[in-house]
């Protein structure tokens, strides 16, 4: 289910927004259904009709199962009267499935040509009649679930599924996937709309002369519900959670940096660990690691996702708050299925926003840091060049200098 989550609306665009029919079987709208006489080409259309179909339905029910764990909350934010469009798009579209699979096994049964092709006959009179009314309905169901989702005002549909995500999350990941599974709903409806308008199109008997324009200002729009997503979560954000929904079980690198730009950096040694935040040039990165780890199954958009935070200095130690300056390494334990005792859940500082707050969540030490968060601060007595990072109790999203740049694999 994650991998939907990473591949997004162009990958439903172009799997779900396509025609039944391969581009090899576009002879079938020309010479129509009674032409379809058995053979091993005829036995490869059919297959090949039958794998959309199931990729299709398989795409259906992910996006069914990652909704069904959204809050009311969320799922309320959902326009009820467009759901009467999305029904009749989604009735259109499996009955023309029903319609092309059942011509395909005609020359299977034990038929005379006569009944064959009279059958035939009858599913193309349905096959037609579906897709005139695909041509006549279709496109402007389309305008409507366009309108709704690119809609740029304060309260949008998107900005408000945004906002109620980022509330109910911990972190990255769950801003992200909340928001997007919210458009997912609607992009495949909107996608299998595009395919009834293709197939609408290349059936010589439906009359809709203005089909590639449609289609082509319907695939534009599309584009553009996407990008106002993005533009919505934060294309860092996004860039963030798709990075380590891709690899959820191992590593990601990633490059830490200030408000101005600098770099920040573990600077432990024999004698100190701190962290420090003034380098211009960095001499080391960090990785992150979900803790527990966990498989792109066995992803849930409704849960919290801490991450270990590791130097690429010291990779058998993690980033925790103590010690003299703030900030310390720790040991990290080497039975994965232990929980660490330092996590840090890393969460944008609102949707769309470019930099990220780092909230330290764990029962080290008691708990006495549990809930504070990552600084940027002056090193104390030192000349005005020398920052660390150091803690605070709580969040404040007034002070920049608690949200941070956080870039994976640069």
């Amino acid at each position: 289910m994650a991998s939907l989550l990473v591949t997004g609306g162009l990958w439903i665009l172009s799997n779900v927004g396509k025609s039944i029919l391969s581009k090899g079987a576009g002879w079938v709208f020309d010479q129509g259904l009674a032409s379809i006489n058995g053979g091993s080409d005829n036995d490869k259309i059919r297959q090949d009709i039958a794998n959309v179909l199931a990729e299709v339905k398989q795409v259906e029910t992910s996006v069914a199962d990652l909704s069904s764990q959204l809050s009311d909350t969320l799922l309320q934010l959902r326009k009820d009267d467009l759901g009467t469009y999305i029904t009749d798009i989604q009735t259109y579209y499996s009955t023309i499935g029903d319609i092309m699979q059942e011509a395909f096994d005609l020359p299977n049964k034990n038929l005379t040509d006569s009944v064959r092709v009279t059958q035939a006959e009858a599913l193309q009179s349905r096959l037609d009649n579906r897709l005139q009314a695909s041509a006549d309905n279709v496109p402007g169901y389309l305008d409507q679930i366009n309108a709704f989702l690119n809609d740029a005002g304060p309260n949008s549909f998107f900005k408000q599924a945004a906002q109620q995500a980022f509330d109910e999350s911990d972190d990255f990941l769950g801003v992200y996937t909340k928001t997007t599974v919210m458009a997912l709903n609607y992009w495949v409806a909107y996608a299998k709309g595009l395919s009834l308008l293709q197939m609408a199109l290349d059936n010589p008997k439906v009359n809709f002369e203005e089909g590639s324009y449609t289609i082509s200002r319907h695939n534009t729009n599309f584009l553009a519900q996407e990008q106002n997503l993005q533009d919505t979560i934060g294309q860092e954000t996004i860039s963030l959670a798709q990075g380590v929904l891709s690899n959820p079980i191992g590593t990601n690198n990633f490059i830490w940096r200030v408000h101005s730009g600098l770099y920040v950096q573990d600077a432990t040694d024999t004698y100190s660990s701190c962290v420090i935040s003034w380098e211009e040039t960095p001499h080391n990165s960090w990785s992150m690691v979900l803790d527990p780890p966990i498989t792109a199954d066995q992803f849930d958009p409704t849960a919290s996702y801490p991450v270990v935070i590791i130097p690429s200095d010291l990779t058998t130690q993690m980033l925790c708050i103590g010690g003299q300056y703030g900030m310390q390494m720790q040991i990290r334990f080497t039975d994965e299925t232990i929980p660490q005792a330092c996590r840090w859940f890393i969460k944008p500082r609102n949707p769309g926003a470019d930099r990220f707050s780092f909230e330290f969540v764990s029962n080290y030490m008691g708990g006495t840091y549990n809930g504070s968060y990552a600084v940027d601060v002056p090193w104390p007595n030192w000349g005005p060049k020398y920052r660390l990072i150091n803690y605070v109790d709580a969040l404040h999203n007034e002070d920049g200098n608690q949200f941070f740049n956080v870039t994976l694999d640069e």
